[in-house]
């Protein structure tokens, strides 16, 4: 008898609930959308979600709204979003901070990236530029390297996520140059100590940097990307003087793992469509990103690449998780 009930249960209530998955997915969506960015205002990835929210009101004609939650570089805002509703309604940028760097920064992360997660897309790429005062008189990677060891315990670099920290803790590692990290909640922040020279160096990704390039206060003496930036050709790679030497950095869009497959392949479908759009990818040009080609079925396998590739570059840099 009890077999029967069960039988009758889920013989009754598993249609029941592939319906309603079906006519959720149908008017999906019917209210505001939220993107939700782990980190402060200004940076990479809340220019990008920002710049895909305008293109995903156009699309599916609601409003979007970005949500800033910093803290805990990125894992407070995304376990927020891990914690939400599975109906696409709620949704996390991603980056390589949040997904992979921060397994191995932190000894304890209250998320799996692949298993509390369904990975919608990956936007693109990008990489930073290395910052330091005009009035320092820095004007190569090799002169930062210099003046770090004839100073040591005075160069500070500022962190606002795992790009703008490791980046620098790779250009310690390759050129002996002593400087110390101090974190920041925001990349506002860090740039305010910057220009008011308690920092000496600042790795910003290519998305802020273009707000600061010509900034008669400060030079950029050398991208992390394995080559030249085209829009900045006179600024070297720090990989031409130290080779081996390259960082950069990655955005995606995740939604709470549960999320219904026809509500989660109509915000994939979103991101493609985006990424063969050529008002979206002149933006994304103008942004410093590089458009991705992997697929929504690749992405999951660049996510545990990403990870790997990260936990090495944190074990070379020696920094025990926190």
């Amino acid at each position: 008898m009890k077999q029967l009930v069960q039988f009758l249960k889920w013989g009754v209530l598993a249609p029941l609930s592939l319906c309603i998955g079906l006519v959720q997915a149908q008017g999906f969506p019917n209210k505001p959308i939220k993107i939700l960015v782990p980190f402060g205002p200004g940076g990479s990835g809340d220019i990008t979600a920002r710049a895909f929210a305008q293109y995903l009101e156009a699309q599916f004609k609601q409003a979007v709204v970005i949500e800033n939650k910093p803290g805990a570089n990125g894992i407070l805002g995304t376990d927020v979003v891990k914690n939400s509703p599975a109906d696409g309604y709620t949704l996390l940028l991603t980056t390589n901070t949040t997904l992979a760097a921060n397994l191995s920064l932190y000894k304890k992360v209250p998320y799996e990236p692949l298993k509390d997660f369904e990975h919608l897309g990956l936007f693109g790429t990008a990489a930073s530029v290395a910052m330091v005062s005009k009035d320092s008189g820095i004007r190569t990677p090799a002169d930062l390297t210099a003046y770090a060891k004839a100073n040591p315990g005075k160069v500070f670099f500022g962190h606002y996520n795992s790009a703008s920290q490791m980046t620098a803790e790779m250009f310690k590692v390759k050129t002996g140059a002593p400087m110390t990290g101090v974190p920041y909640k925001s990349i506002g922040t860090a740039l305010q100590d910057f220009y008011g020279g308690q920092l000496q160096v600042l790795f910003l990704e290519y998305l802020p940097a273009m707000a600061q390039i010509d900034n008669p206060k400060s030079t950029a003496i050398g991208v992390t990307g394995a080559t030249r930036f085209k829009p900045w050709p006179n600024i070297p790679a720090i990989g031409e003087t130290y080779p081996g030497y390259e960082l950069g950095f990655f955005l995606g869009l995740a939604a709470p793992a549960g999320t219904p497959g026809d509500v989660a392949a109509k915000l994939s479908g979103a991101i493609s469509s985006a990424l063969k759009d050529e008002a979206f990818l002149a933006r994304l040009a103008k942004l410093g990103l590089e458009p991705s080609k992997i697929s929504k079925a690749d992405y999951p396998r660049f996510i545990q690449s990403e990870i790997t590739r990260w936990s090495q570059v944190i074990k070379d840099a020696g920094i025990q998780p926190e």
